[in-house]
Parts: C-alpha cells; sequence; structure tokens
C-alpha cells in the first residue's frame, strides 16, 4: 500500500476516519430549526432533519433565553450515551476590545506599568503560578476523580482490545454488542474528564480575573506541538527507544490541566472587566533570572531555581511568572501585541499550455469536456499528416495520399483538405 504523501503546511489533508465512540459534534443552522416563543423569557428550539416540506422533527428543547437573544447557529456533540446542545447567546452588552485596553497603557513608563501586570506560568507540577506568588490548581477530591478516571480508562481499553482480538475483528470497529458496551463505558469516563477539566478552567479563570491586576500576561505556547506523540528513531532496520511512554504520560499530564481552554476563558473574562489580556514569547522565560537578566542559570530540582550570576534562589514557575510580566512591559511598548493579519495561502492553479506533442493522433478522438469542430480536426489531422511525412523522408509534393492502418481511410493533402473522402 502506497504512503500518503503528509500535507502542505497550512493545507487540510486527508480526511482520516474517526472512531463511532469519539465526541461527535454537527453544527445545525437556521434552516434546521426553528424558534417558539413559549414565554417572554423562555424559547422552544425545534431541530429537524431536512430543510424541505416533508421534514421529520428529530427533537425540541425549552430553553430559557427569549428568541431574539439566541445564535443562529447551534451545536449537537455526542459523546458515549449522552447528547449536548449548546449555542451562543447575546446578553446585549458591549465589550471593549483587547487591543484597545493594551494601547491606553502603553504611554505609561515601565516601573508603573509593571504594577498593573500579573504574569501567569503555566506547566503540570502547578497548573498556573502567578508573579505574586498565587498557586491555581487541582483540589484534592478532583485529582484523585481524574486518576481514578484515567486507570478505569486502562482496564476497559485493555478489555476491549482483548475482546477484539478473541473475537478476530477485521476492522477496528465494534463488531458486538459487548464490545460496544464496553466503548461507550469508556466514551462516559472521557467525558466525565473533560467536564471535570471545563470546571477546574472556569473556576481557574474566574480566580485569576479577579485577583490579578489591569493585564494579565500569559505564554504563547504551541499546545499542539507540545502534546504530539514521540517520533520514531530507527538505526539502520533497528528501531530505537524514543522514550515514548515518558511522552504519552506528560502529554496526558498537560491537557489534564488545559491551559489552552483556561487562557481563552481568561482572555474573555477579563475584557468583560476591563483588563487586557496578552501572549508573549515563551523563549527562555524558565532559564532566564528574573533579577540580573542572566541565563547562566541551573535548575537542581524540578522546581529549583538557582543563578549562577546573581545567586538568586528561588522557585522555577514563580521566576518564569515574573519574567512574564517583564516581557509584558517590553511588548506592550512596542506595540508587539497588535494583531497582524496572516497571508491566506491559496493554491495556484496552473493553465495547460497546448503544445505540439499534446495535439492528438491521426484517429485519435480528442479527449476534452468540449468537442471540437470539423475543421479544427481535420486541420490537426493535416498537420499530423505533415510531420509523419517529414520524418519519413517522403517530399510532400509526391505524397498524394496516405493510407492508414488501424483508422478510417482518409485522403489528406499538404494544401487541400476534402472533408468528403
Amino acid at each position: 500500500m502506497p504512503m500518503r504523501k503528509p500535507p502542505e503546511k497550512g493545507f487540510p489533508g486527508f480526511p482520516r476516519s474517526k472512531a463511532e465512540t469519539r465526541n461527535v459534534a454537527v453544527s445545525s443552522t437556521q434552516e434546521l430549526f426553528d424558534r417558539q416563543p413559549v414565554a417572554s423569557d423562555k424559547t422552544q428550539v425545534t431541530i429537524y432533519d431536512s430543510v424541505t416540506r416533508k421534514r421529520t422533527k428529530l427533537f425540541s428543547i425549552t430553553v430559557p433565553y427569549s428568541p431574539a437573544s439566541l445564535s443562529k447557529q447551534f451545536v449537537i456533540s455526542h459523546q458515549g450515551r449522552s447528547f449536548t446542545f449548546s449555542g451562543s447567546l447575546d446578553d446585549g452588552q458591549t465589550y471593549p476590545d483587547n487591543e484597545a485596553l493594551l494601547n491606553d497603557v502603553a504611554y505609561l513608563d515601565d516601573d508603573k506599568l509593571l504594577g498593573y501586570i500579573t504574569g501567569l506560568d503555566g506547566g503540570v507540577a502547578r497548573p498556573l503560578q502567578a508573579c505574586n506568588g498565587t498557586i491555581f490548581d487541582y483540589t484534592p477530591e478532583e485529582k484523585r476523580q481524574l486518576r481514578r478516571h484515567n486507570d478505569r480508562i486502562k482496564r476497559l481499553q485493555a478489555a476491549l482490545s482483548g475482546k477484539k482480538r478473541r473475537n478476530g475483528n477485521k476492522s477496528r470497529r465494534c463488531e458486538s454488542n459487548n464490545q460496544r458496551h464496553l466503548a461507550n463505558q469508556i466514551s462516559t469516563l472521557h467525558g466525565k474528564i473533560r467536564r471535570l477539566r471545563r470546571n477546574f478552567a472556569h473556576r481557574v479563570s474566574r480566580n485569576v480575573v479577579e485577583t490579578s491586576g489591569e493585564i494579565i500576561c500569559v505564554e504563547d505556547l504551541k499546545l499542539k506541538a507540545m502534546t504530539r506523540r514521540a517520533k520514531k528513531k530507527t538505526q539502520g532496520c533497528q528501531t530505537l527507544k524514543n522514550g515514548a511512554r515518558a511522552k504519552s504520560g506528560l502529554n496526558r499530564s498537560l491537557n489534564n490541566v488545559g491551559l489552552g481552554q483556561i487562557y481563552t476563558l481568561i482572555k474573555y473574562k477579563a475584557n468583560a472587566r476591563n483588563k487586557a489580556f496578552l501572549k508573549i514569547n515563551p523563549a527562555y522565560t524558565s532559564k532566564e533570572c528574573h533579577a540580573c537578566g542572566s541565563r547562566n542559570t541551573e535548575r537542581p530540582t524540578q522546581a529549583g531555581f538557582h543563578c549562577l550570576a546573581c545567586g538568586l534562589k528561588a522557585n522555577a514557575d514563580e521566576n518564569a511568572a515574573r519574567n512574564i510580566a517583564k516581557r509584558g512591559v517590553r511588548d506592550i511598548k512596542s506595540g508587539a501585541f497588535a494583531a497582524k493579519a496572516k497571508p491566506r495561502k491559496t493554491i495556484a492553479r496552473r493553465r495547460k499550455k497546448h503544445l505540439e506533442s499534446d495535439l492528438p493522433l491521426v484517429g485519435e478522438r480528442p479527449s476534452g469536456k468540449k468537442s471540437e469542430s470539423r475543421e479544427d480536426g481535420l486541420a490537426s489531422l493535416a498537420a499530423s499528416h505533415v510531420s509523419m511525412v517529414e520524418t519519413s523522408g517522403i517530399s510532400p509534393e509526391t505524397s498524394g495520399s496516405l493510407h492508414l492502418p488501424h483508422t478510417e481511410a482518409a485522403t489528406l493533402s499538404t494544401t487541400k483538405v476534402d472533408p468528403s473522402g
């Protein structure tokens, strides 16, 4: 089986099949649902299966909002045995622009601006560490639930894999009711983990916005690249160890924190309170000393930080949070936070040039969407006849006619073409 060519950067790749037990979401536009007011603050939303007149009602739900405040698009998601109906809401309030909030404080001097900034460092040991020493983490009960759910998922996945192997499944799909039952249990546990993370993200984002300054700075992390699986290492025909198990555990820990979701919630909640949000370059924030700016540092432990230049000893996450706050001052003063329009990537399609080599052979029907006219076809036959005569060494004057095998008999001339021949 030939290997698939990897997609170019910035372009979508070949669609891949997804497991039927995964979280599947479908967007429903206003052609597929109907909104009927039940009361002044209640609306009944009915979802249909198509846009035709003979459409079938799938389900209806009553939401405690007026029809004018509801969006024109809803999302129906399914994971395991549970369905979720979600959509956006217009509360009628206007919020300030994030760039405008940053521009309003750009005139301040560095020391005063630093007092308005709260730097946040995200990680695994401490999900969020503020520059003022505040730590935002899961509660002991939430950690216990996450650990219990992950352990049970491992056991169920091992049992499901064994059943598929003993059953001799020809594909990855579940081919028996027992297998589907196990797959639904695994999907339900993933849903519980997702809700735990979302609850943690909402609680932490609210606490951060309430206790922070006028500007919140975080690292612009490439979380998708950080949570990729370890690359395969080979030496000739031998496969080497690549630390895939350790990388898998690190990826799971990063996903449990949910930094991307936390940062998204912090931004909109901060703007709702007239506070600005800024992402800075994360390069060397954990290696640089916030006191002297030197990078001649060492990490004796995971949480320890020691500067060999000035002798500073501090917590590594708190030191990184202070560096993030300082870089926020630099980016605000330089205007590096301004959004830059990304160039749209397109695929240039070249026009096919009709060369002499592309002309059809004698007696060959042209392969095009539009059939060429009779005169064009006869002219192409005449041109091909001239090329055949020249290559065979026969002068055009002496070649009155030529018999063409495996084709219809045709009389060709270099000066005249007889269509009836």
